[in-house]
């Protein structure tokens, strides 16, 4: 070759350089956004087979994070067992293979990725399973190896490409992630159905088969090359070839799990909190993921000075915020979770990101990242329910994630627990003292008077204050009396948590947690000047019955005199008849109070601990025990049990159908669909028996959408919204009932307090194929 010729391949070299490298980050972002978003794709689709659950999403998760995992692994090991030229070909036939088993779903199904509802299971006791069964038939193998673009692609990007770092790849694929997740509801879910969704989804899953095709093809041409690029980064630097040591592959795992198990319990805690749980699943996802963008990116912004300080800044004010229990507002309280998640997360991965391996281990790096997050996740979705009572993994997980970075960073003699200034230990020794001052350790644990913990607090401060104007940047000779005081520190924090853990028990006469979320019965709490016992799942209020012997079977809450159900079972009509009542929805079977001799109501209900408590031998609530009415309780969700009453017994034939199912932490959308509708509508008796929504709820507007079926179904709507009610002992509510035959709601207290139904917009007509909960937010 002659000079001219190397001047004119330089530029071409470098031409084909770039383009390989275009290819490879399209391919990581493609896969990255597909991978998330399927995620929320087949969550949404599940819901309604087992009835619309938190549990569901969590449940999703884990078996994403073993999924994941599991491409880690296949990545790994791969790069370390195969050839450049055979990986290629397994790989690029594990492509056409997923292709294929989508053609076949595509033809069995009513969408790629959308299961035939002939695989919905016939019973929901032990949901997890089922959950998992179904995920991995529809999305088990594409997910699988989408989970693999990420290490498999930056590891032969390494080879490639000599000398670049390949971890800018791993901020992007974090970016794709990011948007996956914030499109699909604010531009995916609202503009296309479930089985379009699927399909969208599976072209673009087509494009990134293509690329990979590509990908794994540039990766076998680069084989011959491969001995040579790695000798080459070995000669840099002979510590490349050192293998890292067991204990950085621990702090990789540990600080992967401490990021997972923040992000499970912290979505738990938010859907606890508020109804709109679809929409809320996907924010503490994004600043999950955007923490890790910002330390793996170019230039991380991570700096351990100012994070450190915020993360335990923000986790005192958690514990104090705590201790403090429902008496702070419900959006303080989310603010503060999602604050808290993102400080944690940009500790938890700016230390991971500090401790990333040179690039010809990143695999190995990767599949304990992965580890790390699935054991996490493990701990949480399916450990933390059978054994916590109460959401107690958030407190016992933070305070544990505190201990790990403490010796993440002992083990780092450049860390600031080493290396500080002089004032740095009497400012955190200040900082203790005066938060066991706040939170009352004088009288609570030490019994004595809180005048010598002021004195101590106003020392320490003055003796802080002197330090900082002697001697600003005067190091410190040894860093025991800062570890000393931030190990105090962390234990004073685990006390509070201890202390919350401890109210939120001695307060309660039931605290119980299962697959549906926690449970909590609390004695002695006055309604209306009487003592009252209350069901309460999160901050939601299900149900509540006065104590007194001669109010016991009193209408309480949603369900008093003048609510919407209240007028209708007091207006009976006038020959009295016995009534055939179906509720969806337990509480505390506050309805049955209403019940007269000859009547019959059958309550559904999904969580078998709601039943327990308002049924059985074991019961604290009696209103199915005291009334007049024959009652009967079939567990499971609502609507999948009507659906298959009316094809093994036929129509239940109610005069009344009530649907109480959406004041509770989340909606469950497939109880307000058109063909929720039709089902509603066979198994009531006749054109003047009557449907009845309570649709209470702080968060959402379902006004439209029960317009909207009213319109499609021709059916007289009536809204009672009672602001004002008549008894102490009730709360405002807000019904919306339904009949064929307009005279059956021509009842005088019906028609008095009816409430003019007024849309600012169209009415909205939902589909188990579509639904956009963002069209009721209020």
């Amino acid at each position: 070759m002659n000079t001219q010729e190397a001047v004119l391949d330089v530029p071409v070299a470098r031409k084909a350089a770039s383009s390989s490298q275009t290819v490879f980050a399209l391919t990581i972002f493609v896969s990255a956004f597909l991978l998330f978003q399927v995620q929320l794709i087949v969550a949404k689709q599940l819901l309604p087979w087992f009835g619309g659950s938190a549990g569901v999403w969590n449940t999703c998760l884990v078996f994403f994070q073993l999924l994941l995992l599991a491409g880690y692994g296949y990545a790994h090991a791969a790069m370390a067992r195969f050839s450049s030229r055979r990986l290629t070909r397994i790989h690029i036939g594990l492509l056409v293979g997923s292709v294929m088993l989508l053609a076949i779903c595509a033809l069995k199904w009513r969408s790629p990725i959308y299961p035939s509802d002939i695989l919905r299971p016939e019973a929901v006791t032990s949901p997890v399973w089922h959950i998992l069964v179904l995920l991995s038939l529809s999305v088990g193998l594409p997910f699988f190896l989408l989970s693999t673009t990420g290490p498999l692609l930056q590891a032969w990007f390494t080879h490639a490409h000599p000398g670049e770092s390949p971890y800018r790849l791993y901020a992007l694929s974090n970016l794709g992630s990011l948007l996956g997740l914030l499109t699909y509801p604010l531009l995916f879910e609202p503009t296309l159905s479930l089985r379009n969704q699927g399909r969208v989804w599976t072209a673009g899953y087509l494009l990134y088969v293509l690329a990979g095709v590509v990908c794994a093809i540039r990766a076998a041409a680069a084989a011959g090359e491969e001995k040579e690029v790695i000798a080459s980064v070995s000669g840099e630097d002979d510590t490349s070839d050192l293998a890292p040591s067991p204990g950085q592959r621990l702090q990789w795992f540990g600080l992967a799990a401490c990021g997972c198990v923040m992000l499970l319990s912290v979505t738990n805690l938010i859907c606890q909190e508020i109804a709109v749980v679809p929409f809320l699943w996907v924010l503490p996802l994004s600043l999950y993921l955007l923490s890790f963008i910002l330390c793996f990116q170019e230039k991380p912004i991570y700096r351990r000075g100012l994070f450190h300080v915020a993360f335990a800044l923000t986790a005192a004010w958690g514990g104090i915020e705590f201790l403090r229990g429902e008496g702070v507002k419900v959006v303080a309280q989310i603010g503060w979770f999602d604050v808290l998640l993102f400080v944690a997360c940009m500790v938890y991965h700016g230390e991971l990101a500090k401790l990333k391996p040179r690039p010809r281990h990143l695999t190995s790096f990767y599949f304990y990242v992965a580890a790390g997050g699935a054991f996490g996740t493990l701990l949480v979705g399916l450990l933390a329910p059978r054994i916590f009572p109460a959401i107690w993994e958030f407190q016992i997980g933070l305070w544990l994630s505190g201990l790990l970075v403490a010796l993440v960073l002992w083990l780092d003699p450049t860390s600031w627990l080493h290396r500080h200034p002089r004032w740095l230990a009497g400012v955190v020794v200040a900082g203790v003292l005066a938060a066991a001052d706040y939170i009352g350790v004088s009288a609570t644990i030490l019994h004595t008077s809180p005048i010598y913990l002021h004195i101590l607090v106003g020392v320490s401060a003055v003796a802080s204050l002197v330090l900082i104007v002697m001697g600003p940047r005067v190091q410190a000779r040894g860093g025991r009396m800062l570890q000393g005081a931030a190990l105090c520190g962390w234990c004073l924090f685990g006390l509070l948590f201890w202390t919350q853990a401890h109210r939120q028990l001695s307060h309660s006469v039931l605290l119980s947690r299962n697959f549906y979320g926690v449970l909590r019965v609390a004695y002695d709490e006055p309604i209306a000047n009487h003592y009252a016992l209350l069901e309460k799942h999160g901050l939601t209020l299900h149900g509540a019955q006065l104590q007194a012997p001669s109010r016991r079977n009193i209408p309480t809450l949603y369900y008093g005199p003048s609510s919407g159900v209240g007028q209708l079972l007091l207006n009976r009509g006038q020959n009295g008849a016995p009534l055939r009542i179906g509720v969806i929805g337990l509480g505390v079977g506050t309805i049955a109070a209403y019940g007269q001799p000859g009547d019959y109501m059958r309550f559904y209900e999904m969580n078998p601990e709601v039943a327990r408590l308002a049924k059985g031998n074991e019961v604290l609530f009696t209103f199915l025990h005291d009334t007049a009415a024959q009652t009967e309780v079939v567990l499971g969700d609502g609507r999948i049990s009507l659906e298959r009453e009316l094809a093994s017994q036929g129509s239940q034939q109610f005069d009344l159908l009530a649907i109480d199912a959406f004041s509770g932490d989340s909606i469950p959308l497939h109880l307000l669909t058109r063909e929720a509708m039709g089902i509603y509508l066979r198994h009531l008796r006749s054109d003047r028996s009557i449907l009845a929504f309570h649709v209470s709820n702080r968060a959402v507007n379902l006004i439209p959408v029960l317009a909207g079926l009213s319109e499609q179904y021709h059916l007289r709507l009536v809204r009672i919204l009672t602001l004002a009610p008549q008894s102490e002992a009730e709360i405002p509510s807000d019904w919306v009932l339904m009949a064929a035959d307009p005279a059956a709601l021509e009842i005088p207290a019906i028609l008095w307090h009816a409430r003019p139904v007024n849309l600012s917009g169209p009415p909205l007509l939902w589909t188990d194929d579509y639904s956009n909960l963002l069209q009721v937010l209020r």
